[in-house]
């Protein structure tokens, strides 16, 4: 059987286009409030806490390290094909040069001494943390999906994947297998342990240091994407929990649904993805009115 060839993005669509699961759940803005668990569940992974603890300025800069992600992220997803192309060799370059000996003892009993980004099974778990909060937070804060758009969405990444270091042999054939991936990867005895080094980090995500607004009120705001993460990476992390913020999130969850439901489309949609409907909607219309003006002067030469 032939080998899958790596995608390339269409000139103007990019890697995926308007009927794609990746537009129509990463357009949402609110999903941005599942940042914080992805985050989480990323350096939950010995080896990512390590690259980051050892490789990042993100202790010292997190808002930076944010927007770079943030930009590079709408890059791969929004972007047309120049901008993808850019996106996917930033993020290759970034993680070529991550590569490193595990200084934390926890990470070098549970998942050893050596690591470096471009281990397709770090990749994996990256691309897998992204994938499952963004499901989970769609359907808690903006709508159910079906097993059909779930299975659609996980293979438009999948198949991105492949560029940015994840061969498909590496990676869950479809939603059950991802699921059952998930399942291993978080069980008691799995390779998700949130090592001192993570616990170190972990602050920055939960309550980072926005000027002039309250602790609490961060600390409230950030109770609907915390109730994303499994209840053992919470306590990993030490992080308070319990019935009155699990009801507290709750509330914040339906109301987070009620404004998405009162809100326009286009008024809850990330800028990235508002712009990149445009201009597939100009491109759209250019080649119409390309085909209506050739039919007229293959009529007038008749």
């Amino acid at each position: 059987m032939l080998a899958r060839r790596a995608p390339r993005p269409h000139p103007v669509a990019g890697f995926y286009g308007p009927d794609s699961m990746m537009w129509r759940i990463n357009r949402e803005a609110v999903l941005l409030g599942s940042g914080p668990a992805a985050l989480l569940l990323q350096i939950a992974h010995p080896h990512v806490a390590e690259g980051v603890a050892q490789h990042s300025d993100f202790a010292a800069a997190p808002f930076r390290r944010l927007e770079a992600t943030v930009h590079t992220t709408m890059g791969l997803v929004f972007g047309d094909g120049p901008r993808a192309e850019r996106a996917v060799r930033r993020l290759n370059g970034i993680h070529a040069a991550v590569r490193g000996e595990a200084a934390d003892p926890l990470a070098r009993e549970v998942v050893g001494t050596s690591y470096r980004a471009l281990n397709p099974d770090l990749l994996l778990w990256v691309q897998a943390t992204l994938i499952m909060t963004s499901v989970r937070a769609y359907e808690r804060w903006v709508a159910r999906l079906t097993p059909e758009e779930r299975e659609r969405f996980w293979a438009e990444a999948r198949s991105v994947g492949m560029r940015i270091g994840i061969p498909l042999s590496r990676s869950p054939a479809d939603w059950t297998a991802f699921e059952r991936y998930w399942d291993r990867m978080l069980a008691v005895d799995g390779p998700i342990q949130v090592t001192p080094t993570a616990r170190h980090l972990a602050p920055m995500i939960v309550r980072p240091p926005i000027p002039l607004v309250p602790g609490a009120l961060l600390d409230l705001a950030a109770l609907p994407g915390l109730a994303l993460l499994p209840e053992r990476i919470r306590a990993g992390f030490g992080l308070p929990w319990g019935s009155r913020r699990e009801a507290l999130a709750g509330v914040a969850a339906v109301g987070l649904r009620t404004w998405v439901g009162l809100m326009p489309r286009s008024w809850r949609a990330m800028p990235q993805a508002r712009a990149a409907e445009r201009r597939v909607r100009r491109e759209t219309q250019g080649a119409a009115r390309t085909a209506v003006a050739h039919r007229k002067s293959q009529r007038l030469g008749r």
